[in-house]
């Protein structure tokens, strides 16, 4: 599925025309359509507006996707899973359990030079497992916010502020 449905989906979720999108994420309403039909490129510069304006959690982790190749936090949509907060609850707590039970057989005492091939697929093993840890949280944030009518582009904004007062971030 290409950004361009994934734009149209998110539209559709978030009941919005295009020219209400327009005066919102200030792109003309023939730009925007021109962009679902594909007759136009879907431009780096209009992610961030787009997203913004649709504030729509699938989208983020579409339009994040788009923008940094496969570095990003992947919309978990396969058949086992279900997005209501409930499942992906328990969904977080067995992908942080295995992650955490991974992490006790890293060898920390180690110096990292010293490890064998073996021990350093061990390592990619562990990290794939932190890696499914967080996609099931950041997709949980995603499900909460839905059920809750919260949104996600507020709520990041606010955990952002928290991370600096904590002096986490800079």
């Amino acid at each position: 599925m290409t950004i361009r449905d994934e734009l149209v989906k998110a539209r559709n979720r978030q009941e919005t025309t295009q020219l209400e999108l327009s005066f919102d994420a200030n792109y003309c309403r023939e730009t925007i359509s021109k962009v679902e039909t594909g007759d136009r490129k879907y431009q780096p510069e209009m992610r961030k507006a787009f997203s913004e304006s649709l504030d729509d959690p699938e989208f983020y982790f579409h339009s994040w996707e788009e923008a940094t190749g496969y570095v990003h936090m992947p919309y978990l949509n396969g058949d086992h899973i279900q997005h209501d907060s409930i499942h992906m609850r328990f969904f977080v707590e067995k992908e942080t359990k295995e992650a955490l039970e991974h992490l006790d057989h890293v060898k920390w005492y180690k110096p990292i030079a010293s490890n064998s091939e073996q021990e350093k697929e061990e390592v990619k093993r562990v990290i794939k497992e932190i890696l499914d840890s967080a996609a099931s949280q950041v997709n949980l944030v995603a499900a909460l916010c839905k059920e809750y009518d919260f949104s996600m582009k507020k709520l990041f904004k606010e955990w952002l502020v928290s991370l600096k007062a904590r002096r986490f971030k800079k």
